[in-house]
């Protein structure tokens, strides 16, 4: 294993510790290409997390 891909790996573990990856699946599938819609749903959930009630995100 390389060091990008442990470094991959350490990613995913840590996304999915702090819940922004629910599909343990994902983990496996970690270097395929993904739509737009789930990183910005992970973005916005990070978001939510990270910034008090601060009213749309526009």
């Amino acid at each position: 294993m390389t060091s990008a891909d442990q470094k991959i790996k350490v990613i995913g573990e840590m996304a999915k510790d702090a819940g922004l990856i629910e599909d343990p699946q994902w983990l496996e599938r970690l270097n395929e290409p993904v739509p737009l819609w789930v990183v910005l749903d992970i973005l916005l959930r990070w978001i939510d997390r990270t910034e008090p009630d601060s009213g749309p995100y526009d």
